[in-house]
């Protein structure tokens, strides 16, 4: 059996990271001087809490010693793991966890092992590792072949983001002063997708419904078929706004199938509070999807 490894930045509901036994690596946090690990030594919620206090998280990648021992476990006890890490144009994570990658497989040359950028995070990470354990587990995949068929959902795994607040972007330094205080007197709502593993502004919008609904858009433009499919949605502790898109796309698409995050500490600090993502797999997944 294959194991599946994931970092913080994926937001996958504890159930879900309990029923298929996924090992979760800690990015870290530092509030104020003090450093935590993500969802282990701070919850997302106090991170949520601190920053409705007006304090901007800092965030950085994981113990070099926690990914060396979660490997090391892995490979002593000679079960094939995949690490898929937080994208490499956002962390250096993924570099990291390949050095120590090379370290491991010296000692354990027989183990199959494998780090894969992601190229993105969140409820995109979750949803392909979902269907990375499917595949190893329920199909019965080869090591090989899993690997090929998360690359290929990688490429095809959908990042729509709008956020309703650019006091964070302007805190984050990712938006100037000026153009943060003019976008919320005029009630500027950027819409956000993942390209190349990294966030990008693709539209503008006023007003949150409004955003909400181009957000929909963009699910309905590339990804026609959609009934069987899950969606994820991540929120910014901004629970009401989540429920809102999902009825917005329950009433025009007929998607029954989601699954709800908040936002992880590491990108909802890049967010801020009140952004709201969805996640899905587009037109180029559907062949794959049926096969997996």
């Amino acid at each position: 059996m294959i194991k599946l490894i994931v970092d913080s930045t994926c937001d996958l509901p504890e159930d879900y990271i309990k029923k298929y036994n996924i090992s979760v690596l800690s990015l870290k946090v530092l509030l104020e001087d003090k450093e935590y690990l993500d969802k282990k030594t701070i919850t997302v919620d106090e991170v949520y809490a601190a920053m409705r206090k007006g304090i901007m998280p800092k965030t950085s990648q994981p113990s070099p010693n926690e990914i060396y021992e979660v490997f090391k476990e892995c490979a002593s006890n000679g079960r094939d793991f995949i690490y898929l890490a937080f994208s490499q144009a956002m962390s250096g994570t993924y570099q990291l966890a390949r050095g120590i990658l090379k370290e491991i497989k010296e000692l354990y040359p027989k183990v199959n092992m494998k780090v894969i950028d992601s190229k993105g995070g969140s409820a995109a990470t979750g949803l392909i590792a979902l269907q990375a354990v499917r595949m190893a587990d329920e199909k019965c995949l080869d090591f090989i072949k899993v690997v090929e068929k998360i690359n290929e959902l990688i490429s095809c795994v959908e990042h729509i983001f709008t956020i309703s607040d650019l006091s964070w972007l302007v805190k984050g330094g990712r938006v100037s002063k000026a153009q943060g205080m003019l976008g919320n007197i005029l009630n500027i709502n950027p819409i956000l997708h993942v390209k190349d593993g990294k966030m990008e502004v693709i539209h503008k919008v006023r007003g949150r419904k409004k955003a909400l609904n181009m957000v929909v858009d963009l699910l309905e433009e590339r990804a026609k078929n959609l009934t069987d499919q899950i969606i994820g949605i991540s929120h910014a502790d901004d629970l009401e706004t989540a429920e809102e898109l999902i009825e917005l796309i329950k009433s025009r698409l007929g998607c029954t199938r989601f699954i709800v995050n908040k936002i992880g500490s590491v990108l909802g600090s890049h967010l801020g509070i009140g952004g709201v993502g969805i996640f899905f797999f587009n037109n180029n997944a559907m062949d794959l999807l049926k096969n997996t």
